[in-house]
């Protein structure tokens, strides 16, 4: 199952996603991968027997830019563990590896200021 968020917020020191979605008994998997072609950056969920996958489309980028290493929570109850810390391994591999394809690695570089 996808999952796009669609709205982001700052308040009270936490980066709120929403995501119009049931997150009943899914966990945070501390886990993120890419989608290149459809420039997005993907956090997992863990339902128990498969991953969700949560995606970061580029028109969300300036938020996260904006409000890197706060606590960021998606609706309001899941914890996204490890967001950050994986986000920046992601952001360092993708910086002049062609393997991502040069449209996403240039708006990785644009959004983030790399």
């Amino acid at each position: 199952m996808d999952i796009y968020v669609d709205e982001i917020k700052f308040e009270e020191e936490t980066l709120k996603c929403h995501a119009d979605a049931d997150l009943t008994g899914m966990t945070a998997a501390s886990r993120m991968i890419v989608d290149s072609d459809n420039m997005s950056f993907i956090y997992l969920l863990d339902d128990g027997d498969a991953f969700r996958r949560v995606h970061f489309v580029k028109e969300t980028w300036s938020m996260l830019n904006d409000y890197r290493n706060k606590e960021i929570k998606l609706n309001g109850r899941i914890a996204l563990a490890d967001f950050w810390e994986e986000m920046d391994f992601l952001l360092d591999n993708i910086v002049d590896n062609n393997n991502y394809g040069r449209e996403f690695e240039s708006a990785v570089r644009e959004q983030f200021r790399l």
